[in-house]
């Protein structure tokens, strides 16, 4: 009895201190533009029988984001990358910076940088793409494509 109440008073101490907290502190809330780079990553398949999920982590793909036009206030950004820039929405929170690019294709890709030291200017990132259209050729029918991949993000100066 004593064990449990003392763990719902730790868990009420904790959820508190939580939400005293504000996003001010996080160094990324001031971060206006970052270049990614990502250079190993992961990417999943379904059977075409069976329909069980398979992955293979995979670098020889160097993958390239430049993030710009960064307002964590409005929600805001635009990412450049393979396919030209686009604008995100863009959430910051205690601790990362998340970045959601979508399409009318059904396209979703998610961006989520994470924050370091207060003086940091180097912080670890993810970038995970969703993708499928529907298509069916002779011969051919398209698949859903996912990957996950892993890096890095640098702030630069705007």
């Amino acid at each position: 009895m004593l064990k449990t109440a003392v763990t719902i008073v730790l868990a009420l101490a904790c959820a508190h201190a939580a939400l005293a907290q504000t996003t001010d502190k996080n160094p990324l809330a001031q971060v206006k533009a970052l270049k990614c780079r990502f250079a190993i990553y992961a990417s999943g398949a379904w059977s075409k029988t069976t329909q069980e999920a398979s992955a293979q982590v995979r670098q020889p793909e160097q993958l390239s984001l430049e993030i710009d036009d960064i307002d964590t206030d409005s929600g805001s950004g635009r990412v450049t990358g393979t396919s030209g820039p686009a604008d995100v929405t863009a959430l910051l929170t205690l601790s990362s910076l998340h970045f959601m690019e979508r399409s009318v294709t059904g396209t979703l890709n998610i961006t989520t940088v994470f924050s370091g030291e207060p003086d940091a200017k180097i912080f670890r990132a993810v970038h995970a793409r969703h993708d499928y259209l529907p298509m069916s050729l002779p011969g051919y029918k398209s698949e859903p494509s996912v990957s996950q991949h892993y890096g890095t993000c640098e702030s630069i100066p705007k």
